[in-house]
């Protein structure tokens, strides 16, 4: 296997950034495993932090056994927020980061596959 198919690879199936770091690129791999792991780091913090506020909302329905599905429903559409929001922006940043990794790492190792 060329190493222009490991670094996508690498960086495409397993996390950002690998892929430079397996062919030597360490500060283009670091920033993006930095830049992806705050997306996620922000993306489960705000997730979870919707989840406890319905569940918060949830828990007193227990007891009245007056919880159904789309009552479930309707509360997670009234947490959600539209527009763009926190989560959006680092849910982009994420897929951002994962697709330029990923050609980034492709392009490096063409560049190296040919220098050999």
């Amino acid at each position: 296997m060329n190493q222009s198919t490991k670094a996508a690879l690498l960086s495409g199936l397993v996390y950002p950034g690998l892929g430079q770091l397996a062919l030597g690129r360490i500060y283009s791999g670091t920033t993006f495993i930095a830049l992806s792991t705050i997306g996620f780091v922000v993306l489960i913090y705000r997730l979870s932090k919707r989840v406890y506020l319905i569940l918060d909302q949830i828990i007193p329905m227990l007891a009245e056994d007056a919880l159904d599905f789309r009552k479930i429903m309707e509360l997670s559409s009234q947490t959600s927020y539209s527009g763009w929001n926190v989560e959006t922006l680092a849910l982009l940043l994420v897929i951002c980061c994962w697709l330029v990794s990923v050609v980034h790492a492709y392009y490096l190792g063409k560049r190296l596959d040919r220098s050999q």
